[in-house]
């Protein structure tokens, strides 16, 4: 094989690995969604303000990790994005100007980790409520 394809089977490599981490990004997000949903349902249903505080604690921890996972998610697609960048200098820029042009929208990160400070909010608020 020839350098230049060995450099492009590199690339498409690279390529599959950043859709595989966004992918596992996006089932790591549903998998949260569906634990908070399921324990918020459940500290709904106690009544003991001492339980309920310590589910409140517990859920509040559960969306600490899951906003510390979302960062780490980005984080990694940064520097695979930035290896294919480098590649790109060789085949064209597609990734470089597909970004370029996708960085007027708000990144979904973003709507991902308000998501998760909304639930902490709510798990902050069960317990307020439950002494008013």
């Amino acid at each position: 094989m020839k350098k230049e394809d060995i450099k492009f089977e590199q690339y498409k490599i690279m390529i599959d690995s950043a859709e595989k981490n966004s992918d596992k990004r996006i089932t790591q997000n549903n998998i949260y969604l569906t634990i908070n949903l399921a324990f918020l349902s459940y500290i709904l249903t106690i009544k003991e303000l001492s339980n309920i505080i310590i589910g409140t604690m517990i859920g509040i921890v559960i969306c600490v990790i899951w906003f510390l996972s979302i960062l780490n998610y980005c984080k990694r697609n940064k520097i695979k994005f930035d290896i294919i960048n480098e590649f790109e200098e060789d085949f064209g820029y597609l990734f470089k100007e597909e970004w370029k042009r996708i960085s007027v929208l708000t990144s979904l990160s973003i709507y991902e980790r308000i998501i998760s400070i909304i639930f902490m909010i709510i798990y902050i608020a069960v317990p307020i409520i439950n002494l008013i």
